[in-house]
C-alpha cells in the first residue's frame, strides 16, 4: 500500500511491481478521472486500485477509511510519502501514520515513511515506522564521495556544466530479448570509442524507464537511454 501517492511517484509503482507486488493500494489526493491515464500504463501486472481519501479529512476519518475500506491491518507492507501543499509536509505524513497506527490498533503493518526533513524522525516515534527514508543522505553521499573520488567529482562537474548528454540509441539486434544486464556489459562505447554508460530503456508501452533492474527483459525495447559526452 502507498499512501500520499501521486501520479509523478508512477516510478514507484513499476519498481514495486517489478520486485513483484501484485496487489498494490495506492492512496492519493487526486481525483481517480486526473490519474486514470497515468495508471494505465502499469494496468495488467497484477491487481492496481486507487482510492481517493486524505489524513487532511481528519485522523479519525482517515482512520476509519483505513480499517473498512482498503484494510490496511492486512496490508504486507505501507509507504507513507510526502505530501506536499499542505503545510509541513513531515508533520502531515506523522498524522497520516497516527491514523494507521489507530487503524491496525496499535500493531500497524511495516510502515516506510519517506521525510522531507532528517531532523523530524523523532516526531514518528511510538507510531509503529520500521523505517524512516531520507532521499538527502542519497545526495549528501554522492557529494562526499566526490570528495575522495575524482572520477565521480569530474562526472558531476561534467553534467552540471552540460557537457554530458543523454542520447536515445536503437537497440542493438544482438540485444534483442537479452537482459538489461547484458545491455550495460555490451554498450560500453560509441562509434569513436568514447566512453558511455548506460541510463535506461524505452519501451513503447512503458516509455522511457530509467535503471529498469538487471533483469528487466529487452524482449519490447526499441531503443536505450545513454550518457555520452557528445553535444547532439
Amino acid at each position: 500500500m502507498v499512501v500520499n501517492w501521486a501520479a509523478d511517484a508512477l516510478g514507484l509503482v513499476r519498481a514495486l511491481q517489478d520486485l513483484g507486488a501484485t496487489d498494490l493500494v495506492l492512496v492519493g489526493t487526486s481525483p481517480a478521472a486526473e490519474v486514470e491515464g497515468s495508471l494505465a500504463g502499469v494496468q495488467g501486472r497484477g491487481e492496481l486500485r486507487y482510492f481517493r481519501a486524505s489524513v487532511g479529512d481528519g485522523v479519525e476519518v482517515f482512520s476509519e477509511f483505513l480499517a473498512r475500506t482498503v484494510e490496511v491491518g492486512a496490508a504486507h507492507s505501507v509507504i507513507v510519502l510526502p505530501h506536499r501543499g499542505r503545510g509541513e509536509t513531515d508533520a502531515f505524513s506523522r498524522l497520516t501514520c497516527t491514523a494507521i497506527h489507530r487503524a491496525c490498533r496499535g500493531q500497524p503493518p511495516r510502515v516506510v515513511v519517506a521525510v522531507e526533513d532528517p531532523e523530524a524522525t523523532h516526531e514518528f516515534a511510538g507510531l509503529g515506522v520500521a523505517t524512516i527514508f531520507y532521499p538527502g543522505f542519497l545526495r549528501a553521499a554522492l557529494l562526499a564521495h566526490a570528495c575522495v573520488d575524482l572520477g565521480v567529482l569530474r562526472f558531476m562537474f561534467a553534467l552540471l556544466r552540460g557537457k554530458l548528454r543523454v542520447q536515445s540509441w536503437p537497440l542493438p539486434a544482438g540485444l534483442q530479448g537479452r537482459s538489461f544486464r547484458d545491455a550495460c556489459m555490451t554498450v560500453e562505447t560509441d562509434p569513436e570509442g568514447r566512453p558511455v554508460t548506460v541510463l535506461g530503456v524505452f519501451d513503447p508501452d512503458a516509455g522511457m524507464r530509467v535503471n529498469p533492474g538487471p533483469a528487466h527483459s529487452l524482449a519490447d525495447t526499441t531503443a536505450l537511454l545513454v550518457l555520452t559526452g557528445q553535444d547532439a
